[in-house]
C-alpha cells in the first residue's frame, strides 16, 4: 500500500508541477526576462528538485523500502553483456561530447563565437522550445552561471532519484508481472511530461534523453553513471553563452 500511494503521490506532485510550469513559463517569455528572472528561476527550480526526493528519503527511512532499491548501490551489469556494453559505450561518448563542449569553450574564442552566434538567432527566433532555453533557461551572466551550478548538480542527483530510481522500482513492485520494456516507457513518458513546461518539442527532446538516461540505470543497477552524465550535460549550459555577447 505505501508503494502505491508514494507512487501515486509523486505522479500527483510532478502532473501538478508540470501545469503550473507551463502557464510560469509562458507568462515569463512575454515579460523583460533579466538577470534577476532567471537568477529566481533557478533558485525556485532548485529548490523545488529537492523536495520529493527529501520526501522520499524520509518515506525510505521510516518503510520497507532501502536506498538500494532506488538505486543507491554499486553498479551490477544484469542484462545481456553485448547489450549493456553497446549502452555504456554511447553513455561515455555521451559524457565526452559534453566534456568536449565544456572544453572548446574555454580554450576556443572561435567556438565562443559560433555559440554566440546560434544562441542569440534562436533567442531572437519563433522557436516555443527554443525561446525557453535560450532566453530563460541557460544562464549569460557570472552571477546566473554561479547559481546554475547548484541547479544542474541538484536536477542531477535529485531527478536521477525521482525519474530513474523510485519510479522504475515502484513501478516494478506494485506491478511485478509488468515488462521491464512497459517500465521503460512508463517511467521515461512521466519525465518527458514533467518538462512539458518547453513545449512539445522540448517534451520530446527529454522524452528521448530520458529514455537513454533509464536505459543506462536499467543496464548498469545503479544512479552513478547517470547522475554523473545528467549533471555535465546540464552544467555544460553554463558554457554555451560568452562574457563578451551583448544581448
Amino acid at each position: 500500500m505505501m508503494h502505491i500511494v508514494l507512487l501515486s503521490s509523486l505522479v500527483l506532485f510532478y502532473t501538478l508541477m508540470s501545469i503550473v510550469g507551463v502557464h510560469h513559463t509562458k507568462r515569463l517569455l512575454k515579460s523583460n526576462i533579466d538577470e534577476r528572472s532567471r537568477v529566481q528561476t533557478y533558485a525556485t527550480t532548485t529548490l523545488g528538485q529537492w523536495i520529493p526526493v527529501i520526501i522520499l528519503f524520509v518515506v525510505v527511512a521510516l518503510s520497507d523500502i532501502t536506498f538500494a532499491d532506488i538505486g543507491f548501490t554499486l553498479p551490477s551489469f544484469n542484462l545481456h553483456p553485448l547489450l549493456t556494453i553497446s549502452i555504456l559505450v554511447a553513455a561515455c561518448l555521451w559524457f565526452a561530447y559534453f566534456l568536449y563542449m565544456i572544453i572548446a569553450f574555454l580554450v576556443s574564442a572561435r567556438h565562443r563565437q559560433r555559440r554566440n552566434e546560434l544562441l542569440v538567432k534562436k533567442a531572437n527566433g519563433n522557436d516555443y522550445y527554443d525561446l525557453v532555453i535560450s532566453k530563460l533557461m541557460t544562464p549569460k551572466s557570472k552571477t546566473e552561471k554561479r547559481w546554475w551550478f547548484p541547479l544542474s548538480l541538484s536536477a542531477g542527483i535529485c531527478e536521477e532519484i525521482i525519474w530513474r530510481g523510485a519510479f522504475v522500482f515502484l513501478i516494478a513492485s506494485i506491478f511485478p508481472n509488468i515488462p521491464i520494456y512497459l517500465i521503460f516507457v512508463i517511467a521515461v513518458a512521466l519525465f518527458g511530461m514533467a518538462h512539458f513546461y518547453q513545449g512539445t518539442k522540448g517534451f520530446i527532446l527529454t522524452t528521448l534523453v530520458g529514455a537513454f538516461f533509464t536505459l543506462i540505470f536499467i543496464a548498469s543497477g545503479t544512479l552513478i553513471f547517470v547522475v554523473a552524465i545528467h549533471f555535465l550535460q546540464d552544467f555544460a549550459n553554463a558554457f554555451e553563452y560568452s562574457d563578451e555577447t551583448h544581448y
